[in-house]
């Protein structure tokens, strides 16, 4: 016995890091100390207390984990003053796009379980034209999925493109967590988030659009903005693709050295329950273009929007597969809950769309007091300056502020700030609003910023968050370049 090790049978102890723990107490302050400060400026009482809950979330999110921050932001925002704590369980577990993420995550969590994403990396990797040539392949990659997120929801398109790209990943042999994954999934962001702006014609950015000509009495020309937008998404997507290579030094070769041969026979062929499921899918995507498409009023667009609404659409989409038969003679049907329920749901992100999405939304309402601070502090910049200064001024801040609180608020905020003296300056105004609604869209670097960013993440696959943080960061800075120097020519021009 005197021979056995002394820690042979005891189990290896281990402490929190110190940053650790310095960053969970700093999470905990902000989110029950910070509001008892005293109030400065416009903010209320319960807007510092809101303003410390949004605060501690972000830093909790972007330092420690997601779990325990948002059960701890559920209970400080119950307790803000601003809602109730059973409001505030109701307005974050309950929020229409949470209902809508985990709906989505059933149908594109089943196409990936079920082989769609093996099958998609075969079949596109395969192709003569990509052979040798893995820019071309990523560049392609983010360029149609990005136009795509034109017409196809932006959520449910994005949540199914990253569980395809991480098979892309791993089955031409990167490890978890390696560079290539994070600069993926960033480029998918990016390009979707992109892609959903290229004419304001839907959900919130169609509001936007709408205040922006109440406002400035003329209203914004979408064929305009279509056509600008389109050129910035091409060149920003294509910068940030050379990005990869150039300056994060991602390594492509074994990307370049893909063999479609070393994959299994199954995953060269499409299964009948994988096709059920895309056509269902896909039919309810299209549902939902169409609905917000067709001029309101009619029929389709009051029964999609009103009636349905976008979450109650993807929750009739995975009811239908949870019963539907799967075609593959098994007497199963096409989505078996039980096999796909731990794979395909990520409770992460249920969790940080639950409470960053409401919470970010506070921040800004009237009853806090934190807008009119805003509005006070940088609506006299824009007094006196000239077109350009005050178009150049609406891209860059209106970048920074989109990536730190939510990007519809800021951007129904900063609309009436902009607006009167992009008209008092005689420039067009069709050129500052289509900067504005284009660059408050592009809310990613903050998991608070908006729900795609919320989405990413909280996505298993990319835990750094300091990494997270680079490659968003870096194409936010892409956008910024091209837009100031695309919205000044155009300015000039016209």
């Amino acid at each position: 016995m005197g021979n056995v090790s002394s820690g042979s049978n005891t189990a290896i102890k281990q402490k929190y890091s110190t940053r650790y723990v310095i960053n969970s107490v700093i999470t905990l302050f902000f989110m029950f100390g910070f509001g008892h400060l005293p109030a400065f400026s416009t903010l209320t009482p319960v807007g510092m207390k809101v303003l410390g809950v949004f605060i501690g979330v972000i830093w909790g999110y972007s330092t420690c984990e997601v779990i325990w921050p948002s059960l701890f932001g559920i209970i400080a925002f119950g307790i803000s003053g601003y809602t109730t704590m059973g409001e505030a369980i109701t307005s974050m577990m309950g929020h229409n796009t949470v209902f809508q993420v985990l709906m989505g995550f059933l149908s594109a969590g089943a196409l990936t379980y079920y082989g769609f994403g093996k099958w998609f990396v075969s079949w596109s990797l395969s192709k003569s034209i990509f052979k040798g040539r893995p820019l071309l392949y990523t560049w392609c990659f983010f360029i149609c999925f990005g136009y795509a997120a034109f017409i196809i929801t932006q959520i449910q398109l994005q949540i199914l493109l990253y569980v395809v790209w991480v098979d892309i990943a791993l089955i031409c042999g990167y490890k978890k967590n390696s560079p290539f994954i994070y600069a993926g999934l960033t480029g998918i962001l990016f390009s979707t988030s992109l892609g959903s702006c290229l004419v304001p014609h839907q959900s919130w950015k169609f509001g936007l659009a709408k205040n922006w000509g109440a406002l400035t009495g003329v209203p914004l020309n979408f064929g305009f903005m279509g056509v600008v937008d389109f050129i910035l998404i091409l060149v920003s997507v294509t910068l940030y693709v050379l990005s990869l290579k150039y300056v994060f030094k991602i390594d492509f070769e074994p990307m370049k050295q893909f063999d479609g041969s070393r994959l299994d026979m199954e995953s060269q062929k499409m299964r009948p329950r994988v096709k059920r499921i895309l056509a269902v899918y896909s039919l309810t995507v299209i549902t939902v273009v169409l609905g917000n498409t067709f001029p309101s009023g009619t029929w389709l667009n009051t029964f999609v929007n009103t009636t349905m609404t976008g979450a109650g659409c993807f929750c009739a989409c995975a009811a239908i597969l949870l019963l539907l038969p799967s075609g593959e003679n098994d007497g199963k049907p096409c989505i078996e809950f039980n096999a796909i329920k731990n794979s395909a749901i990520s409770w992460q992100v249920i969790f940080m769309c639950a409470v960053t999405l409401p919470i970010a939304t506070a921040v800004t309402s009237s009853d806090c007091g934190i807008l009119e601070w805003i509005t006070t502090l940088f609506a006299p910049v824009f007094a006196g300056k000239s077109s350009i200064f005050i178009l150049l001024f609406t891209v860059v801040f209106g970048m920074l502020l989109t990536n730190v609180g939510s990007n519809i608020a800021f951007g129904s905020a900063l609309i009436p700030i902009i607006a009167p003296f992009a008209v008092a300056s005689g420039m067009n105004p069709h050129i500052v609003g289509a900067a504005l609604i284009f660059t408050v869209n592009l809310g990613i670097v903050l998991p608070g910023a908006s729900a795609p960013a919320s989405i990413y993440h909280s996505n298993e696959n990319i835990p750094d968050a300091k990494t997270r943080v680079k490659f968003t960061g870096f194409a936010c800075l892409i956008l910024l370049v091209v837009e100031v120097v695309t919205y000044s020519i155009i300015n000039a021009v016209f």
